[in-house]
């Protein structure tokens, strides 16, 4: 069964209050996954709200963060005070990934590596065995709104033929235009922000399955 998270990416505590109250409210999400971004205006030219705000909403989601910093290691204490269950950080970031996986999972979460779609697949390969997932980006990090990358799905791809024993996911630009071939290239979940919440989260996941189902 594919898995749909919703994905929150906000710059101002009003909008991420905002975003959070549509996910709230839409009966399809109940007590399932939320996908947070996060960013620090160094590896991405964008900068969200921290996880300190994120905590003063209790929300009753299991959190995910994803991490588009330079410095990931820097953000895990934070995050796990803020109740989060996943922590995602990208392969390009600046810090050693190994000190970074080993961090995270000392705090008893699951871990996940990001991948952008300029960077060879290999890169990941040191790494398998020690993550939970695999995170694809199909647009470049740091903005809603981007075209999607469609050469993205290689990766999901190559990644589910070498059997490395991790959840696959693709984030970026996801909607009701290109779910079935997403799933069909063999992920285990889809990261969707803007498509639900700039509509009826309930009627466009309907959508949603109606195109992955045929």
């Amino acid at each position: 069964m594919i898995q749909i998270i919703p994905a929150i990416l906000a710059t101002t505590e009003d909008q991420y209050k905002n975003d959070l109250s549509k996910l709230l409210v839409s009966a399809s999400l109940e007590e399932g996954w939320v996908h947070i971004d996060f960013a620090d205006n160094k590896f991405v030219q964008n900068q969200t709200v921290g996880p300190e705000i994120i905590d003063k909403y209790p929300d009753g989601f299991i959190r995910e963060a994803h991490l588009m910093v330079a410095h990931p290691r820097e953000w895990v204490e934070r995050l796990v005070k803020a109740g989060f269950d996943r922590i995602i950080f990208h392969i390009e970031s600046d810090d050693n990934i190994s000190d970074v996986i080993q961090e995270i999972k000392s705090k008893g979460i699951e871990v996940g590596l990001a991948i952008n779609s300029e960077t060879p697949i290999e890169k990941l390969e040191p790494f398998i065995g020690k993550i939970d997932v695999v995170l694809v980006m199909s647009v470049k990090p740091g903005f809603q709104g981007q075209s999607f990358i469609p050469e993205s799905l290689e990766k999901v791809k190559i990644i589910k033929s070498n059997n490395w024993q991790v959840k696959v996911g693709v984030d970026g630009h996801v909607d009701d235009q290109n779910a079935k071939e997403i799933v069909d290239s063999g992920v285990d979940f889809m990261i969707i922000g803007s498509y639900l919440l700039k509509g009826n989260i309930d009627e466009r996941l309907e959508i949603i399955w109606e195109k992955i189902n045929g």
